[in-house]
C-alpha cells in the first residue's frame, strides 16, 4: 500500500460526538491515524503497535488503551493479528478525487490481507460512492471490476 503526501481532516471533527467523548489520548491517537505517514487512500494500513508507539513516544499500554477506545467508539476497525487499522467513514471525508484515483483505491482495497477488514472497507467505499458491490469470493480477481463498475 502506498503512502499519501496529504490528507483531509474536517474541522467538523471537533464537533463530532464520537471524538468529543474520547480521552485526550484517544483524541491524539485518532488525529495521528488521520494524518500519519502510514495511511493511504483506502484509510486502511498496516501499523504495528511498535511503530505507533515510537511515533507517538507512548508506552504500549497507553497506545493499546487508546486504540481500544477508538474501536469502542466505532472510529476504527482493526485486525490485531495482521496489525491492520481502518479509519471508519474514511471515504465520507476523503473520497477519491477522480475516476483514476478511485480505480487505484479499488486496487488497493482488493489487496487488503484481512478478509474482515477488506469487507468493511469495500462496503464503506461502495456506500460512499452510491453503489453496492456484489460479495466476491476471497482473492477473486473480479472483485475490482465489480467495485469499479459503479464508478463508470
Amino acid at each position: 500500500m502506498s503512502r499519501r503526501e496529504f490528507t483531509k481532516v474536517s474541522p467538523n471533527l471537533w464537533r463530532s460526538r464520537r471524538f468529543i467523548g474520547l480521552t485526550d489520548a484517544g483524541k491524539v491517537l485518532y488525529a495521528y491515524l488521520l494524518t500519519c505517514e502510514h495511511q493511504n487512500s483506502t484509510g486502511c494500513f498496516r501499523l504495528p503497535d511498535g511503530y505507533a508507539c515510537a511515533d507517538l513516544q507512548w508506552l504500549s499500554e497507553k497506545y493499546a488503551g487508546a486504540r481500544d477506545e477508538l474501536v469502542e467508539a466505532d472510529l476504527i476497525a482493526i485486525d490485531l493479528e495482521l496489525s491492520l487499522i481502518f479509519v471508519r467513514r474514511w471515504f465520507k471525508h476523503s473520497p477519491p478525487m477522480n475516476p483514476k484515483h478511485a480505480q487505484g483505491t479499488v486496487k488497493q482495497i482488493s489487496e487488503i490481507e484481512s478478509d474482515s477488514i477488506r469487507e468493511i472497507v469495500e462496503q464503506e467505499f461502495a456506500d460512499a460512492n452510491g453503489f453496492h458491490a456484489a460479495k466476491p469470493a476471497p482473492n477473486d480477481a473480479s472483485r475490482r471490476s465489480r467495485l469499479t463498475d459503479g464508478l463508470r
